[in-house]
């Protein structure tokens, strides 16, 4: 009594249906990220849950790309400090640090 077709046809379709289940996935999780719905669908077809784990290590779109703040020259620095120190905010002491700190830092 060896293993028959109906029962090799089960086994197909038990096993085989769970292969697709990480295609699905990453196809999903995809279409939210910036590698997309077909790269995500690959991925998890040919890496299984390994490439479910890459889609989910790229970055979301809905995501906005940091950036710094922008770089202020000397004299701008200066010129905020100067301010600070005309309102009252810092005192003269303050001032002086900030701006030696500002002159020697170039």
């Amino acid at each position: 009594m060896g293993i028959g077709a109906p029962e090799i046809i089960l086994i197909i379709i038990a096993f085989g249906g769970m292969w697709f289940i990480p295609a699905i996935w990453g196809y999903n999780a995809g279409s939210k990220r910036t590698i997309g719905s077909v790269g995500g669908l690959l991925l998890g077809l040919f890496l299984s849950i390994f490439g479910v784990i890459i889609v989910y290590c790229t970055r979301r779109i809905d995501e906005k790309p940091f950036y710094g703040f922008p770089n202020q020259s000397p004299a701008d620095e200066l010129q905020k400090y100067k301010q600070l120190l005309d309102s009252g905010a810092i005192t003269e002491n303050e001032y002086n640090i900030q701006k030696g700190r500002i002159l020697n830092s170039n």
